[in-house]
């Protein structure tokens, strides 16, 4: 009974954890809005994404609230391609109970992602989705830690690559502004 009671209360910190990270995460897209509105050229250069995310992901000011009452109030709030695509990922990645369930969620995230628009692009918001969850095959999470270098340098070369998958990424020298929208939004989370 007494190693149960440890355990869950073992599994609780780490809840707490991640949660903790998913509101830092928010704060990290709050920083990084403008410089992501600056490179927004793809599919409009219309220059939102950063504003759209912010936006999206405000519920997660306040992540304690049951995850699926945080889940509709982020799919309520969702604007634009980039913040349609990232609530339909948070949808399934809310799921994610601790480190070990991590690769499953956001493989469910990734799927669902893929539904918010009707035409998936490459060198996408997508695309960085995709390197997650094959990343997270490769270097599944473990308590050393030491998973978490290697997925961060897959995500960190998704996000370089988007630059030369669309054209007008490649025209306009940037990486796509989403898929490093969410490179920042994740970083507390794989550094927790």
């Amino acid at each position: 009974c007494e190693i149960s009671a440890q355990r869950e209360s073992e599994a609780m910190t780490r809840h707490e954890s991640l949660v903790s990270a998913l509101a830092a995460g928010y704060e990290k897209i709050v920083a990084w809005a403008d410089i992501l509105d600056r490179i927004n050229v793809y599919p409009v250069p219309d220059g939102d994404t950063g504003r759209n995310l912010v936006i999206t992901l405000s519920a997660l000011r306040n992540p304690w609230q049951n995850e699926e009452k945080l889940g509709s109030e982020i799919l309520l709030t969702a604007r634009g391609n980039s913040g349609n695509i990232a609530a339909r990922f948070l949808a399934g990645f809310l799921g994610c109970k601790d480190l070990f369930s991590m690769p499953a969620a956001v493989e469910s995230g990734r799927d669902l992602a893929y539904k918010a628009v009707p035409d998936p692009q490459p060198g996408t918001m997508l695309s960085f989705f995709d390197a997650f969850v094959e990343s997270l095959k490769r270097n599944p999470p473990s308590q050393s830690g030491a998973w978490v270098d290697a997925v961060v340098l897959d995500l960190e070369t998704s996000v370089k690559a988007t630059t030369q998958q669309l054209q007008e990424l490649r025209e306009a020298g940037v990486v796509d502004s989403g898929a490093l929208g969410m490179l920042v939004f994740f970083d507390p989370l794989l550094n927790i």
